[in-house]
């Protein structure tokens, strides 16, 4: 009898223990702005690889990149409703849920390194973790920040700002007001369309990411011109990590743990992407057909002046973007960009 007795707890252990692991799996999907083989698909890849190790293959994240599960633009709506669990997509995507995210693009910006974009993510973390609250989605911080400038590239010379004049340019946020007051019209493009998009001349012009990522897209055989660097942006945060908010508060402490682990591991990947980035460009500027130009130092000065302009007067709309040019201009002022600081209206 207390054989079978032992027996029978032994096997009511072993079932417990068995449901309960299995109660413990989780498996989720990801969804990105990025193409298939990018760089930046790939370091999602890798997030999604290290919070399956961590957790011994009981937390299991599935990344898609775009347009694989749905249009990149309907990615807000899903994350929100719970279609997938969570996203890396870049935030300046989402000005038609809340013109806010237009700051997302900061144009005129000075910053240049992955470190001064970090810092500014860092410090802009809770603004952007209170926007996204506001419309369902959980933030959990800056997954991945640019390692540098972006640039624009085009199918007709741009050798300077009056060139804009006229020319059709895909570029997203408030990049696009930007390039309208220098005298461009914009259109906003996912990454699957841009490519086509420069082949059948609907565009003259794009600004996506950087070197080698604009390479493994295949633009240098659709573009002829690049314009280095161009000023619709500065070095920011290009890959957000959003959640479900359901989804994450389902989730026991110790996973949590491991998302905030595998993000911060990213975050590292995403810095040491400068040394490909910059072979990548010794590339494009040994192409015959590529000519790379930088602009005037008239011109540069103008374009910053213009889009520190547009910061002001956009953020000037809104409490929560006068709470927004704040953090910015003080953290440029931080970062030793005084005389940027102060045309955004720093004062000492």
């Amino acid at each position: 009898m207390k054989k079978t007795l032992a027996l029978l707890l032994i096997i009511s252990f072993v079932l417990v223990s068995a449901s309960t692991a299995l109660a413990a799996k989780v498996n989720w999907r990801l969804v990105t702005h990025a193409m298939p083989g990018t760089e930046q698909q790939i370091i999602a890849e890798k997030f999604c690889e290290t919070v399956k190790t961590l957790s011994g293959g009981e937390f299991v994240i599935e990344p898609f990149a775009a347009g694989v599960l749905f249009p990149v633009f309907e990615t807000f709506d899903a994350v929100a409703n719970g279609v997938v669990d969570s996203a890396m997509v870049y935030s300046a995507y989402w000005p038609g849920k809340d013109p806010l995210f237009n700051f997302t693009t900061q144009p005129g910006s000075p910053l240049s390194t992955y470190a001064e974009g970090a810092y500014l993510a860092e410090k802009l973390e809770p603004w952007f973790e209170k926007l996204y609250a506001k419309h369902r989605i959980t933030y959990l911080g800056h997954a991945m920040v640019s390692p540098l400038y972006e640039q624009l590239m085009s199918v007709v010379p741009i050798n300077g700002i009056e060139d804009l004049k006229g020319k059709k340019i895909r570029t997203s946020g408030i990049g696009a007001q930007f390039y309208r007051a220098l005298g461009a019209t914009t259109v906003s493009l996912s990454a699957p369309e841009i490519y086509t998009a420069f082949q059948t001349k609907n565009i003259d012009a794009a600004e996506w990411t950087f070197w080698d990522e604009n390479m493994r897209m295949g633009f240098h055989e659709v573009a002829t011109y690049v314009v280095d660097p161009a000023f619709q942006n500065g070095t920011c945060e290009y890959f957000p990590l959003v959640v479900n908010p359901s989804r994450w508060d389902s989730l026991p402490q110790e996973y949590k743990d491991i998302v905030m682990v595998a993000r911060d591991r990213i975050r590292y990947l995403s810095a040491m992407v400068l040394v490909p980035e910059m072979k990548a460009k010794q590339k494009w500027e040994a192409m015959p057909n590529i000519t790379v130009v930088r602009w005037s130092a008239e011109d540069e000065a103008k374009a910053r002046a213009a889009g520190h302009a547009l910061m002001v007067e956009e953020c000037s709309k809104s409490p929560e973007g006068q709470e927004f040019l704040e953090i910015y201009r003080t953290t440029l002022w931080e970062l030793g960009y005084a005389d940027d600081a102060k045309a955004l209206g720093y004062t000492e």
